[in-house]
């Protein structure tokens, strides 16, 4: 029993690593995060903005992406294009990593709403990351993974740099579970949106728009078939809706990968 008990926590902590390269500058509007991230910039500059606040972050620096953030991003090409790496992290390892280090980023939580989403990558941090971006593309075992992760983090943490990705936001995107967590019933949440005009189904698009938009930047999917697995009934649609949110089309948006 204990094993497979820790098969299932073992699991749930997971880690997806990617890669973001363009040849020319993408400029993109309210990008939602769904899970907390980083990302360290290899060639180019990144330029973000949340509120009314902004950074700009390049190959000496990390970007912060705390889960429920909404960000506007600006991949800039150097002389060799633009290339970032990124590794998202569960809420299940954010959570581990909160409950194991919490003296130690209780402070930094409490300034999490002022400070930086871009910090400095110091060497520390710089050869943490550069171990489990290696066991990533071995195929380490997840234990070996979440370890790493969490020694990522906690390099992080110790320069002081941590606070914002350890916010704990509302991740179940559910009308059921949300009303739930504020005591509501799922009509009253309902009632309360409306008159925010903020509608349920809007939010929902908001979350198929950031799926798709992993996707197009991964440049694995034909578009189509992007459109198809979001749940857009048409490829049309789905880039009239793509061009309203970000500001550009699938298609010009894949031009610059």
């Amino acid at each position: 029993m204990e094993d497979k008990m820790e098969a299932v926590a073992l699991s749930e902590l997971r880690i997806a690593h990617g890669t973001i390269e363009a040849r020319r500058a993408q400029t993109l509007r309210r990008v939602p995060v769904f899970q907390s991230a980083l990302c360290r910039v290899r060639q180019g500059v990144k330029l973000l903005e949340w509120g009314a606040r902004q950074a700009r972050a390049g190959t000496h620096d990390v970007v912060l992406m705390p889960a429920g953030q909404e960000l506007g991003v600006a991949n800039l090409p150097g002389t060799q294009g633009y290339r970032a790496e990124v590794l998202s992290f569960s809420p299940a390892l954010i959570a581990r990593f909160r409950a194991r280090h919490g003296s130690l980023v209780d402070g930094q939580l409490r300034q999490a709403a002022t400070a930086s989403l871009c910090v400095p990558l110091d060497d520390h941090a710089a050869l943490a990351w550069d171990q489990l971006m290696a066991s990533l593309a071995a195929g380490s075992p997840p234990a070996l993974l979440a370890h790493q992760a969490e020694g990522l983090l906690l390099a992080l943490a110790l320069g002081g740099h941590c606070g914002p990705l350890l916010l704990d936001p509302a991740a179940d995107w559910s009308v059921a579970k949300v009303a739930s967590q504020l005591h509501l019933g799922a009509s009253t949440l309902r009632r309360q949106l409306a008159l925010e005009q903020r509608h349920f189904r809007a939010i929902l698009e908001d979350v198929r728009l950031g799926l798709a938009l992993q996707e197009l930047q991964s440049g694995i999917l034909p578009i189509g078939d992007i459109a198809a697995a979001c749940g857009y009934a048409s490829p049309s649609r789905f880039a009239a809706r793509f061009r309203q949110h970000y500001g550009l089309s699938p298609r010009d948006l894949r031009a610059t990968l």
